[in-house]
């Protein structure tokens, strides 16, 4: 039944939206202050259950809610102002789309008279959002602010999640009290896999003689690494991970082949080439993971496993299942018969043999005096296993990829999106949504610069976040791809850095430096040992700015 909340006289919009999202059992909302939802800040200063984190840029707020998402696989609420606030917050929300993470975004609008005459921060939120959100709603009055907000959250977490956008103006917010009925929870839509469907998969798994699972995002939104792992031993078939999915999979067991990243290795391109049976599950199939949509080789079936059937019609597959990950990896594992042949077995080990020899960081040279292979290798042994590591865009992120392998769930994340600037806030949603857990942020200087004042929120907020910043003074991606076509050129690609170790005194942080990779071990030291944030400052060489393919041409 539903359940009438509130006393007189009443609740304002403000304080129906808080109770709306404690129906949900949502716990978190990150926000800029903004004084066009007062009411909201007003009834979240007064509970206890719902935690606000006052963020300083709305892009933060929607990265921090798309890292908190990724680790606690529930949404999280976050509220900006209009025009400039919610502009500010769509590269979080396009983030959040394309990694398939839930989030409930509300812009609290101009008032509904002021509507369609350009009015001072006036947009159309459905055309600025309609593109990059699950969808877009806008509350026209009072009486529907509890169902449209309550849609908005279930519709977030159900099939394939992502970010949803509520629109609600400051008259509604601020003006009309009640006592409106909040809608019970949605009833969970379960995405089973039809047995015989799975037989089927099982059957050409058997059958084939290199058979590859590629395992995307689906898999650790619904927590199926062990499922995963299982339908592996099982089958005998390697394993690779989607973009920026590493952990999916213990990157240690035999059956992982590698991450299907910007940079295609040599080992991953012949296990596709030898493959004749590739089963996606899990995966949208982007186009990084891909390789802009031309990674199927001639002759080699394709499966493909979603709970979205939309992502079938991009494809020509042989099977197509519109199911949960979970259900699909216990179903086909349980369909498949046997052990797995030698051969095949023999020809996954070898892959993996590969994959694992590339990230052998011991013999890894550089031109500069810190060695980032060496770094990252020591910061492998020094932190724990579930450590929550947050990369942010930039190329220093591929010495992670290939020097640092994920051996437990929820442990690797970053920008599907490719989007500049997670990082910092990033730290924040994983520290707030999972405290028992250590969390490190490795950023370039390029996107500490753009969101690293949100290092300030940790300090506020007693988060013990770890910040290391690679600083090469240069956007080190875009100087590559500048000398792959004008050799010698860095118009525009090298930076000034500032001090990045006073920045952080700045904001109430202890730094350490390292100009020598063998000054790393005791700044890790010394920032473990601190009670709350730290930064350790990595001077680098612009020349290292990849492990895969060299670096550019040194500064004169």
């Amino acid at each position: 039944m539903n359940a009438e909340v509130g006393s007189d006289p009443g609740l304002n919009g403000g304080e129906v939206v808080l109770e709306t999202l404690r129906s949900r059992g949502i716990d978190t909302l990150f926000f800029v202050a903004g004084g066009t939802f007062i009411t909201v800040m007003e009834a979240l200063s007064r509970a206890n259950d719902i935690r606000g984190v006052p963020m300083r840029l709305e892009s933060s707020a929607t990265f921090a809610a798309e890292t908190y998402a990724a680790v606690n696989k529930r949404a999280a609420a976050v509220f900006v102002t209009r025009a400039p606030g919610a502009a500010n917050a769509v590269i979080g929300v396009h983030t959040a789309m394309q990694a398939s993470r839930p989030m409930v975004l509300f812009v609290a609008n101009i008032p509904g008279p002021m509507k369609q005459r350009e009015a001072f921060q006036e947009l159309d939120y459905n055309q600025v959002y309609g593109p990059v959100a699950k969808a877009v709603f806008e509350v026209h009055r009072y009486e529907q602010l509890a169902d449209v907000v309550a849609r908005a959250c279930d519709l977030a977490e159900s099939g394939r999640p992502g970010p949803v956008v509520v629109a609600v103006g400051r008259d509604l917010l601020d003006g009309q009290t009640g006592n409106p009925v909040i809608p019970p929870p949605a009833v969970q839509v379960h995405h089973g896999m039809d047995a015989s469907v799975a037989a089927s998969i099982a059957e050409r798994i058997q059958n084939a003689s290199h058979p590859i699972v590629l395992a995307g995002e689906m898999v650790a939104h619904e927590m199926a690494h062990g499922d995963l792992v299982k339908l592996a031993e099982r089958t005998g078939a390697g394993v690779l991970a989607a973009y920026r999915q590493q952990d999916v999979i213990n990157n240690l067991h035999p059956a992982y082949f590698g991450h299907l990243t910007l940079n295609r290795l040599q080992h991953v391109e012949d296990a596709l080439d030898a493959c004749d049976l590739l089963v996606c599950i899990g995966s949208r199939l982007d186009s990084v993971t891909t390789q802009d949509y031309a990674f199927q080789r001639e002759g080699q079936a394709l499966i493909v496993v979603y709970p979205d059937s939309s992502v079938m019609s991009q494809w020509q597959p042989a099977v197509a299942a519109s199911a949960s990950a979970r259900s699909a990896l216990s179903a086909i594992a349980a369909a498949t018969p046997g052990t797995p042949p030698a051969d095949r077995i023999a020809w996954r080990d070898e892959i993996h043999g590969r994959e694992a020899a590339f990230a052998d960081a011991s013999a890894a040279n550089v031109y500069g005096d810190v060695n980032l292979a060496h770094v990252i290798a020591e910061f492998r042994e020094r932190v724990p296993d579930d450590s929550i590591v947050v990369s942010d865009a930039g190329t220093f992120g591929r010495w992670l990829h290939r020097y640092y392998p994920s051996t437990q769930p929820d442990t690797n994340l970053g920008p599907v999106s490719g989007a500049m600037g997670y990082g910092v806030p990033g730290g924040v949603g994983a520290q707030v949504a999972r405290p028992d857990r250590a969390v490190f942020v490795w950023v370039g200087d390029g996107g500490f610069l753009m969101t690293g004042h949100d290092a300030v929120v940790m300090v506020q907020e007693r988060l013990p976040v770890k910040i290391i910043v690679c600083d090469n003074s240069a956007w080190g991606s875009i100087m590559v791809s500048a000398q792959s076509r004008f050799p010698g050129m860095e118009y525009g690609t090298r930076l000034q850095s500032p001090d990045f170790a006073r920045i952080a005194e700045g904001y109430g942080m202890p730094s350490f430096r390292v100009r020598q990779t063998a000054e790393f071990s005791d700044a890790l030291t010394q920032a473990l040992a601190t009670d709350g944030p730290a930064l350790v400052h990595l001077l680098l060489d612009a020349r290292d700015v990849s492990p895969y393919a060299g670096g550019p041409k040194a500064a004169d």
